[in-house]
């Protein structure tokens, strides 16, 4: 299996209108930009910030027009840069946490197995070689069931979440004229 496919293999269910996940172009050139290896600069589609080339009319993320729509930028808001790494670090904690869960459950399960049957108690040499079974089956299992599995799909979800509402909370900061009352009149 390439590394492509087992890149695609994450749970991502079906992409709808209200939930604005950033297109794979948009989140390589974010990363890169975050190791320091590209700059925050190029045209970019003002709906979605997807990557656009020097002569696309139409962005082919979101199918936003500049005459219709919003109008090409030319860097990404910190604030796009943040969501993405709130995203990815939501995604991580819950994945690891479930991964370590299950590393947990093997070493305790294991001991519980070793220490309850009575001939594995009174001889350390077969509780060993159980035990050490018990570990590289259970830790290996559990936590990429646990993790890989209930962990991928309970992180994605609550990232997404997070992801539509700080995308909301970020376009409605957009979106807001500038507030004229508090100018002085001329």
């Amino acid at each position: 299996m390439s590394m492509e496919a087992l890149q695609d293999d994450r749970y991502r269910p079906p992409v709808t209108e209200d939930c604005p996940l950033f297109s794979q172009r948009l989140e390589e050139h974010l990363i890169a930009v975050s190791h320091g290896e590209a700059p925050n600069r190029g045209r970019f589609c003002g709906n979605c910030y997807h990557p656009l080339g020097p002569g696309a009319e139409r962005c082919p993320h979101c199918a936003n027009h500049p005459e219709d729509g919003r109008t090409p930028v030319t860097i990404v808001p910190d604030e796009i840069m943040e969501i993405l790494r709130k995203q990815r670090k939501t995604e991580s904690t819950i994945v690891n946490s479930f991964a370590f869960l299950g590393v947990l459950i093997a070493v305790v399960g294991g001991l519980g197995v070793v220490l309850g049957i009575p001939y594995l108690r009174d001889h350390l040499l077969p509780a060993t070689i159980v035990y050490a079974f018990i570990l590289l089956i259970g830790v290996r299992g559990l936590a990429g069931f646990l993790g890989g599995y209930y962990g991928d799909r309970i992180g994605y979800e609550r990232a997404r979440r997070n992801t539509v509402a700080s995308w909301q909370a970020f376009e409605a900061t957009c979106d807001t004229p500038l507030d004229t009352s508090k100018t002085e009149p001329s």
